[in-house]
């Protein structure tokens, strides 16, 4: 090729090298107008940008806090997700319920009838509120066919028992006292029967028990039960519980019913009148059944501390001899007759004339959750204990997690303690848990849980149970945490 035409190449390479360059700075110039308009972040209030190097770590934060933060997390979706794994780890046969303000927060299986074990007193407390009242007292007479004349009573003296769970010999009260329970000394009748005057009685000391029907337990109990002292001998007469309690006796462990209470109580009274010098010729006995005895004559009574203290006591300590006798006083204020099938429908009747609706699908089986024939929902469970609610007085009865009753040595380690009142249950094969809880922003929310498995083992219910306190005390108010401040549904019962 020609050197015409080499000129003619190198002419248009510079044509094109000279192109380039120009859209370059094109390009550049563009650049640095659109760089020119964009904000410049800001420096740091306080310090002038050249002081700050241009690679130094003051500089980036300015970048990573132009973008606005992540709103927290709402209480109910954090409480569900929490709540929901711990589902997981739960027995196939349970349930759970926590509710706030009527809200319903959480549920699993919510309406499954599972064995409550002592969940069952809730209702029999609330009931006995209902038709009885918290100043509800028991009374156990001293009567005759006439007054004493001269300090001589002419006939026999008849002991009437009241129904009074915690009627009690000087040894068993003191035992209670160290519950901070006050039972009611029959030693203080004998003094006050002494103190009017009285020196001889003709006859005898007669134990009068037909304030309640004859049944000594509950016939759907497990036989080994009866006979191993899960409670006393049911009799409205009885002493000390309905146990025997031999002298000096220092605990509670391990005592037996007392298979003729009252008997034993009509002895044991005859013994103390005695002590006072009151002569008695004929043995202690007992009165035949129904025997009319309203033209008979009040020579003195035993009156209990008021009914309010014994549910606490009931509850707190879980007692359940307390329980099932209540339950025959609850059929005799409702019905007439003091059984534990009359005491159960007027429990069945009385919690839905509170609740304004129907509560409890069948009556119980006990008062006191020991009949693995008792079933209730944790549905049910909530809706008893929302009829007093977290200020109520049967929230006022119940053990405190950490300082009182059975909850004073459980879940001492947690960050439960003083934070939740709750009542216990605990059978083979079940534990459950229920009451209200404190949350992290002071308000109460409500809660229920049943946990039922042949397999069931103490420490995994511990261990669930435990961890259900946790999560409950850890979270705020919903409906604060939830900037719409609408609820997440309805109780749905």
């Amino acid at each position: 090729m020609g050197e015409g035409g080499a000129y003619s190449l190198d002419g248009m390479f510079r044509i094109f090298v000279t192109v380039v360059l120009l859209a370059v700075a094109v390009a550049t110039l563009l650049v640095s107008n659109r760089l020119a308009e964009e904000p410049q972040p800001a420096e740091p209030r306080g310090i002038a940008a050249a002081e700050i190097p241009l690679l130094s770590a003051r500089r980036l934060p300015t970048v990573a806090t132009s973008a606005p933060p992540s709103p927290p997390t709402p209480r109910e979706v954090t409480l569900e997700r929490d709540l929901t794994a711990l589902a997981v780890h739960s027995p196939v046969r349970s349930c759970m319920l926590v509710r706030q303000g009527g809200e319903e927060l959480f549920a699993k299986d919510a309406d499954e009838p599972l064995t409550p074990a002592s969940l069952q007193k809730l209702a029999t407390a609330q009931a006995a509120l209902a038709e009885l009242g918290p100043d509800h007292v028991y009374r156990t007479a001293a009567i005759a066919e006439a007054l004493p004349v001269d300090g001589v009573l002419g006939n026999d003296l008849y002991l009437v028992g009241g129904g009074d769970p915690l009627l009690a010999t000087p040894d068993y009260a003191a035992l209670l006292a160290q519950q901070d329970v006050v039972a009611t000394p029959l030693d203080d009748l004998a003094a006050d029967l002494v103190s009017d005057g009285l020196t001889r009685i003709s006859g005898g000391v007669i134990a009068v028990e037909d304030r309640y029907d004859e049944a000594t337990a509950v016939a759907s109990w497990p036989e080994d039960w009866a006979a191993n002292g899960v409670t006393g001998t049911l009799n409205p007469v009885a002493l000390n519980q309905g146990y025997r309690t031999p002298e000096g006796i220092e605990g509670t462990t391990g005592l037996l019913p007392e298979p003729e209470p009252a008997l034993r109580t009509a002895a044991i009274f005859d013994d103390m009148l005695e002590a006072r010098s009151v002569r008695i010729p004929e043995r202690p006995g007992t009165s035949v059944r129904d025997r009319d005895f309203a033209s008979f004559v009040t020579l003195g009574t035993a009156e209990s501390a008021p009914l309010s203290a014994y549910l606490r006591f009931m509850l707190a300590e879980s007692d359940n001899t307390t329980a099932e006798l209540l339950l025959k006083e609850l059929g005799l204020a409702w019905s007439g007759t003091g059984s534990t099938l009359d005491g159960a429908l007027a429990v069945l009747d009385l919690l839905a004339a509170e609740a304004g609706r129907p509560i409890l699908v069948f009556p119980p089986a006990d008062g006191s959750g020991l009949s693995p024939a008792n079933e209730l929902s944790c549905r049910q469970v909530a809706d008893i204990l929302e009829i007093g609610g977290p200020e109520g007085l049967l929230a006022s009865y119940l053990p405190v997690v950490g300082e009182s009753g059975t909850l004073r040595n459980r879940f001492g380690d947690s960050t439960a303690v003083g934070r939740v009142r709750a009542k216990t249950g605990s059978l083979p094969g079940v534990a459950s848990l229920a009451g209200f809880a404190e949350g992290s922003d002071g308000r109460p929310v409500t809660f229920a849980a049943i946990l039922n498995g042949e397999d069931l083992a103490d420490t995994t219910a511990d261990a669930f149970l435990h961890q259900l306190l946790e999560i409950l005390v850890a979270h705020p108010n919903p409906v604060e945490a939830d900037s719409g401040g609408a609820g997440v549904g309805d109780d749905g019962g």
